[in-house]
């Protein structure tokens, strides 16, 4: 006998009045939940045209985090009513609007996405040492040859840093420079991806950039860009 087809999983979120289900889609959305670019699954109401990132509809109210070890980050919901006072994540630098995590103790604020970037990597151009992402004083990148202000990827051994948006361009580099969706230069980096109507008249606080770079680090994507494994990085 064929064994059933699994029901979708569904989950019921505090931001939303009804039920959530898993779905796969065939484009790109914008999380009503943190407010940035999704793609491929996401937790929806169909009724409401409702998204969720799936680690938004599944992450927890209180979190422990390298990129903040002194204290326990807490989620918060900012509605829409209080966006005036704007916040920016401290590992990105964009906007913060809808979910995010907060320690009120130092104010540190960060996308519920960014705190799934993994501590550390390797790359092709620094196959010898593991990167550690971490948060530093100037320096260079060494993919585009830009400064480093704030978060990047590091070998401190070597003094060798790359910035978070700069962590794929080896793998997708064009011989021109183009200008994304913010007016932004995007130093060589392909667009990738299609991207529905709807976000046409949304502006999501993360670039759909710089989400593929976050959802490449955070499922552990190797490509001839990382040179083995996150999960192998300090092996």
């Amino acid at each position: 006998m064929a064994s059933k087809t699994p029901k979708p999983r569904a989950v019921q979120h505090f931001t939303h009045n009804h039920p959530l289900t898993e779905l796969n889609i065939a484009c790109d959305f914008i999380c009503d939940g943190c407010k940035t670019y999704g793609s491929d699954k996401t937790y929806r109401c169909e009724p409401c045209n409702y998204d969720l990132h799936e680690y938004c509809a599944t992450c927890p109210f209180t979190l422990q985090n390298f990129t903040h070890p002194q204290h326990e980050i807490s989620l918060f919901r900012q509605k829409q009513s209080t966006r005036q006072n704007e916040r920016v994540c401290d590992i990105c630098n964009e906007s913060v609007e809808g979910l995010f995590y907060r320690c009120k103790l130092c104010e540190f604020d960060v996308h519920p996405l960014c705190t799934q970037l993994p501590q550390h990597v390797r790359h092709v151009l620094h196959p010898a040492h593991h990167l550690e992402f971490r948060l530093g004083g100037e320096s260079t990148c060494m993919v585009c040859q830009g400064s480093c202000q704030s978060w990047r990827y590091r070998c401190e051994l070597c003094k060798f840093d790359i910035h978070i948006e700069c962590i794929l361009a080896v793998c997708n580099t064009s011989p021109s420079n183009q200008t994304d969706e913010s007016g932004t230069k995007s130093r060589g980096l392909k667009a990738q991806g299609g991207q529905s109507s709807s976000l046409a008249s949304r502006r999501p606080s993360i670039g759909r950039r710089m989400f593929r770079v976050l959802k490449a680090l955070t499922v552990g994507v190797v490509c001839n860009l990382i040179a083995g494994p996150i999960s192998e990085a300090l092996k």
